[in-house]
């Protein structure tokens, strides 16, 4: 049996490696590097109490983080989550009109995870909804407040 984390690691370096940029992207920032955050901690974010590490976090050539992406499992969407969710929001850089912070949830939970995200006023690009199906990683976009152009489907 292949446990939770193990599952997570998995999707968050295909989510990382299809989508950050997508394959056919023409406007990925010059210099960008994304860095995931799996059973190795590479890119955290300090915060008086601790180093948070968000699934994958995208920076500019100089080191300043342009965008973050997480991947949260079934348990994790809750309000025990909106302060993490909050801190990767604030730290992502901003989009068209909204922070560049993704989130990938599980099926079954995007809309608590919407009614979350909006009722504590979090900034975010993009709501996904993750789904293995057949040992087969599907992406389906909930919602893309920063810009429609990027409801791309893997």
């Amino acid at each position: 049996m292949v446990s939770e984390e193990t599952i997570r690691n998995r999707v968050i370096r295909i989510i990382a490696a299809t989508r950050f940029p997508f394959v056919d992207q023409q406007d990925w920032g010059e210099g960008y590097v994304t860095t995931v955050n799996d059973e190795v901690k590479r890119r955290g974010i300090d915060t008086e109490e601790e180093v948070v590490y968000p699934s994958i976090v995208i920076t500019k050539p100089d080191g300043r983080i342009q965008e973050i992406a997480d991947v949260a499992l079934a348990r994790e969407v809750a309000p025990s989550s909106v302060a993490r969710w909050k801190l990767l929001s604030e730290k992502a850089g901003v989009g068209e009109k909204e922070k560049k912070f993704f989130l990938y949830v599980p099926p079954k939970s995007e809309e608590k995870t919407q009614k979350l995200l909006e009722s504590n006023k979090i900034s975010y690009a993009g709501l996904r909804v993750y789904k293995i199906n057949d040992r087969i990683l599907s992406v389906t976009p909930i919602t893309t407040p920063d810009a429609e152009y990027d409801h791309h489907r893997t």
